[in-house]
């Protein structure tokens, strides 16, 4: 027999992806990404910021990552 208990928590779990262009890391633990006029926006966890031509082509939350292809 199997117990499976499940608790109610107000556990908040942060997603940081890595951002992947042309096969390269281009930052890490992204938080927030901008799509605009053909340009994509990363924010960074600490505040820093990029902005990289393209668009998003793939984001898969179990690896955490996101790909942009140009």
């Amino acid at each position: 027999m199997i117990n499976i208990n499940i608790i109610k928590t107000n556990l908040t779990v942060m997603c940081e992806l890595k951002v992947i262009l042309k096969g390269k890391i281009i930052m890490e633990d992204v938080v927030r990404i901008t799509v605009q006029d053909g340009s994509v926006k990363l924010q960074g966890m600490l505040g820093e910021a990029k902005t990289v031509h393209g668009k998003i082509i793939d984001v898969n939350l179990t690896k955490q990552e996101a790909i942009i292809d140009d």
